[in-house]
């Protein structure tokens, strides 16, 4: 189910419906997130992930419990319909769950009735289980150790639907850089791939499959450290510069690079996950009579699911920074452009290509793909004699970070320049950090000169001079500054915008008690010794 999936409540101005009325379709959830779907066939609109390595045995002896837990009896005994049976696994969006949970039940038997909805349009009526319903017990107990596996289902499946998408866009505009490590990352992900279809279509991994791919993990974890480390050392690479015009070169000559190795690093990471998964899904069989290879599946796929995040978190990082940078640019004066695949590309089309890669790996990691930083929202507080200048709505929304509001925008300076004609500044002031920097800065190389963690403010002080301009003075855990309005905010609106901004800075003020020191208490007797002068000293 994808994303867009919601379930609405039937629940409200209804009466409790016939057993002849109930929806024959049902979800049983089985952990959070997850659920088996269950019926006669698979709604209209409805993103099913198949059961990868579930034998025949196994999906009847779960078809039995599900039949069971939603009403139906036993399915075998009372000669139901063949068809109504356990048809896959769908993933159920954060919305989806909310509605799920505030769904008012409408029977007796501890399930929900409510309505899919896909695309806007109404799917399907569904029973409906949660994961704490005790019902959902003998579900869970029919699966046996394959509900192990039905954890990873989700990512294989949509590595599955990635990977082709994947692979083409890197062959157009990569085949030049490092060819022989990257023939080898795609030889070993592609039988890789050949050999989970194969186990998909069976539906368990036999000797057979797994013979073609044993051996694998060797290799596979060797490639996954050559890319890992070289992306790794991209990332500290970017966080060494201080400065966004060092970045920007940096991106300028290494861009191509970067963006060869994090493809690498997304193929061989997913045909390592994806050969964990082949040999989970070849230890299911003798799982199901030995405690000890039961356990060893348990190990292997908590193991791989908790290495496979790890990594690409940073992964994810490097990408966002490299696709930030590269919009930057676009933002810029001049026309600049990026050798990558031998072909110099405009930063637009750079820009684009990383995202791409971004929505690859959010695929495979089962989440939403990154939105494009959105347009900025001017704040209710502006200090500016007059109109905002187009390239700070522009460029802003690139510097700030995921979630971040403005809160305050300010045409002002600070005390750390203040050379004449070239000391005019920027102020943005965020619910995350205060902002600071030279025009100059913004409008050539798009960067932010200061930046300080509104955490980090200890104490703000404003000067009540009317006869001059404002001033701010912020005093940080381990820097002080001052903000500085020119002299047409010394009176009206604009030294009220800019008073009201001087107000905001100092609301965020804060002493954590760790700061605060400590001393020691002394009795009266010992602080009268201690502090009172000697015969020598008072001679």
């Amino acid at each position: 189910m994808s994303d867009e999936v919601v379930v609405r409540s039937d629940a409200e101005g209804k009466q409790e419906p016939s057993a002849e009325t109930l929806p024959s379709t049902a979800l049983i959830e089985f952990e959070a997130g997850l659920a088996v779907l269950f019926g006669d066939h698979v709604p209209d609109g409805v993103d099913l992930i198949p059961f990868s390595f579930m034998d025949p045995a196994t999906r009847s002896a779960v078809s039995t419990a599900a039949g069971t837990a939603v009403g139906f009896g036993n399915i075998a005994a009372q000669g139901v319909n063949a068809a109504i049976q356990a048809q896959g696994l769908v993933r159920l969006a954060p919305q989806t769950l909310e509605a799920l949970k505030t769904a008012a039940p409408i029977v007796k038997d501890g399930w929900n009735l409510g309505t899919l909805a896909s695309g806007g349009k109404f799917a399907a009526q569904v029973r409906w289980l949660s994961a704490t319903a005790a019902t959902t017990a003998s579900v869970v107990a029919a699966m046996g150790p394959a509900i192990t596996l039905m954890v990873i289902q989700v990512q294989l499946n949509q590595i599955a639907n990635v990977a082709k998408h994947n692979l083409e866009l890197t062959s157009k505009v990569l085949q030049v850089v490092r060819q022989e490590q990257w023939s080898a990352v795609t030889g070993y992900h592609n039988t890789l791939m050949r050999e989970l279809d194969h186990a998909r279509q069976i539906g368990e991994v036999t000797d057979a499959v797994f013979t073609e791919v044993r051996g694998y993990q060797g290799e596979l974890s060797t490639q996954w450290d050559v890319f890992e480390k070289a992306a790794r050392q991209h990332v500290a690479e970017l966080r060494s510069k201080v400065g966004h015009k060092e970045r920007q070169q940096y991106l300028t000559d290494n861009g191509q690079a970067i963006i060869a190795d994090v493809q690498a690093l997304l193929l061989a990471q997913t045909s390592w996950f994806v050969y964990q998964a082949l040999r989970a899904g070849h230890l299911l069989k003798s799982a199901r009579s030995d405690p000890q290879d039961a356990q060893l599946l348990k190990n292997l796929v908590a193991n791989t699911q908790a290495l496979h995040e790890k990594t690409l978190d940073e992964t994810d990082w490097l990408l966002d920074q490299l696709a930030r940078e590269f919009a930057v640019i676009d933002e810029l004066p001049g026309k600049r452009t990026f050798k990558i695949g031998g072909t110099a590309r405009a930063a637009k089309d750079a820009t684009r290509m990383v995202r791409q890669l971004q929505q690859a790996l959010a695929a495979i990691r089962g989440q939403e793909a990154p939105s494009e930083p959105l347009p900025l929202v001017l704040p209710a507080i502006t200090v500016f004699e007059d109109e905002i200048p187009d390239e700070l709505t522009r460029i802003l929304p690139l510097r700030l970070e995921d979630g971040e509001r403005v809160l305050a925008l300010a045409d002002a300076s600070c005390d750390r320049w203040n050379v004449p004609g070239l000391g005019a500044g920027w102020v943005a002031i965020t619910d995350r950090r205060v902002l600071v920097t030279k025009q100059d800065s913004l409008r050539r190389v798009g960067a932010i000169d200061i930046e300080l963690d509104v955490d980090d403010i200890r104490y703000v002080r404003r000067p009540d001079r009317v006869d001059k301009a404002p001033t701010v003075d912020v005093i940080t855990k381990d820097s002080d500054l001052t903000l500085k309005f020119s002299s047409w905010a010394k009176n009206g609106e604009a030294r009220e915008a800019a008073d009201q901004m001087a107000e905001l800075v100092a609301s965020f003020m804060r002493l954590p008690e760790a700061e605060v020191p400590t001393v020691r208490a002394l009795d009266p007797v010992d602080a009268i010794t201690e502090f009172a002068p000697t015969k020598q000293a008072r001679d």
